[in-house]
């Protein structure tokens, strides 16, 4: 989950020009869900990105530990990242 928010953050950083980032973790009985929002460009996530290892590397990683990830964006809209992973 580390990795996944690392990941998130600097994709924040590095391409949509935010001036906020929200940042929030929970942990329940069943899950660890992380949450990062930003009011950046924001991008069509069904959009190819060669080259951009990023958003795949994210997916990769909750898939192996079983969790689900959603990408939730629009352009000049911010993004929404959620990652779930079973406890």
């Amino acid at each position: 989950m580390y990795r996944i928010a690392q990941e998130s953050l600097h994709n924040t950083v590095k391409h949509v020009h935010a001036s906020r980032v929200d940042v929030r973790l929970e942990c329940d009985d069943d899950a660890i869900t992380i949450d990062v929002r930003d009011d950046g460009d924001g991008f069509d996530p069904t959009g190819a990105f060669p080259g951009h290892m990023g958003l795949r590397s994210m997916r990769e990683r909750a898939a192996k530990l079983g969790g689900i990830t959603r990408i939730e964006s629009t352009p000049g809209k911010g993004t929404h990242i959620s990652v779930r992973l079973p406890v």
